[in-house]
């Protein structure tokens, strides 16, 4: 599936700024600069900076935050459009604007925005006169969407915290045990197929499909991986897997974190979402998926060496060791590795004699 999300055609300064918000997913404060990128006349991303006190000299410090908003965008932008707000806004954006022409030698425009009104920078006439946002391109975009933006960065990223736990996907014990005495190849088929069939509903993903992938994703790094490499390029896959990192059981939500977060930053989702996930993952995977998220690294890199037939060994050797594991299990010639099963012939048991203490060891 590529991605489906709506397009909204803008045609004026105040109702592409009214449409920032949407962009982001929230309402930049007044402390923050948003950074537009552009390849001709196409809008290909946005980043969001926050200023505090904290950062240093003004112009040392729009340096190296370009720098690194450049890399994330890569070939993708030609020019930028930098957006200030709040009363110190027309002041940061020309130090991005000033950094983006040193640093890119690419285009750079200065805009600023206070109390729902724009501001546009030009070298001969200075900052315009403020003129109110409009909205139009904002409410196309909620109705084609059916999303609203958030008030705040803080309730952005709280529409990432986990539901509570009388709310959590849960597989029924037989389909459970099912899928636990498949082969990992399996495992990961079922999961990816339901990945496929959630990403392609409008409804989103059944409580059955969530819980087979974060039970897929928990089990077996390779079946997570190949996951991974499912939503490279396909937003609404990526945004499915952070569905079910939220709906997740807890034993569960640590592996399914990283693999949401990593999913979100190589289809360049929003920092803030990545950031929320990965506080809920101890695994290497999340973390460097937030790191690289905040430096502003471009996935691309990654995703190019991503090697389909290297992650296809590497998920076939797990079949083998599944199929060695489970015949030794059950083969009455070899020892038995698990003191909880039956007896093997030979030691003066038989397995049939015994089998309600079997029984309640199993409980």
């Amino acid at each position: 599936m590529t991605d489906d999300k709506p397009t909204v055609r803008i045609t004026t300064p105040t109702d592409l700024a009214g449409a920032v918000p949407h962009m982001v997913g929230y309402q930049p404060a007044d402390n923050q600069i948003a950074i537009l990128g552009f390849r001709d006349s196409t809008y290909t991303g946005v980043a969001v900076h926050t200023w505090t006190a904290a950062l240093g000299d003004g112009p040392a410090h729009a340096a190296k935050v370009t720098e690194h908003i450049a890399q994330a965008f890569g070939n993708r932008a030609d020019w930028y459009l930098t957006i200030g707000y709040g009363p110190e806004g027309p002041e940061r954006a020309l130090l991005f604007q000033d950094a983006f022409t040193q640093q890119t030698g690419t285009t750079s425009h200065a805009w600023a925005v206070d109390h729902d009104h724009l501001q546009v920078f030009s070298t001969e006439h200075g900052w315009s006169p403020e003129t109110p946002l409009e909205t139009t391109a904002a409410t196309e975009y909620t109705m084609a969407t059916g999303s609203q933006s958030a008030a705040s960065r803080d309730e952005l990223a709280r529409q990432y915290e986990p539901v509570p736990e009388n709310h959590q996907a849960t597989l029924p014990p037989d389909t459970a045990a099912r899928f636990g005495s498949m082969a990992p190849s399996a495992q990961y088929e079922w999961a990816s197929r339901v990945l496929t069939e959630g990403a392609q509903s409008k409804t989103g993903l059944t409580d059955e499909q969530v819980a087979i992938i974060a039970h897929a994703a928990a089990t077996n790094v390779h079946i997570r991986d190949h996951l991974l490499l499912d939503v490279v390029g396909d937003t609404v896959k990526a945004d499915r897997l952070v569905d079910t990192f939220r709906r997740c059981d807890d034993a569960r939500r640590p592996d399914m974190a990283g693999l949401a977060a990593a999913g979100q930053w190589t289809t360049r989702g929003s920092t803030v979402g990545i950031e929320a996930i990965a506080r809920h993952t101890t695994g290497e995977l999340g973390r460097m998926a937030d790191k690289a998220a905040f430096l502003g690294l471009d996935p691309q890199p990654l995703i190019d060496s991503l090697d389909r037939i290297e992650l296809r060994d590497r998920l076939a050797m797990a079949d083998r060791h599944h199929y060695r594991s489970h015949v030794q299990s059950h083969s009455p010639l070899l020892p038995n590795s698990d003191p909880r099963g039956p007896i093997g012939p030979g030691t003066g048991h038989h397995p049939q004699r015994h089998s309600g203490a079997w029984i309640d060891m199993d409980r």
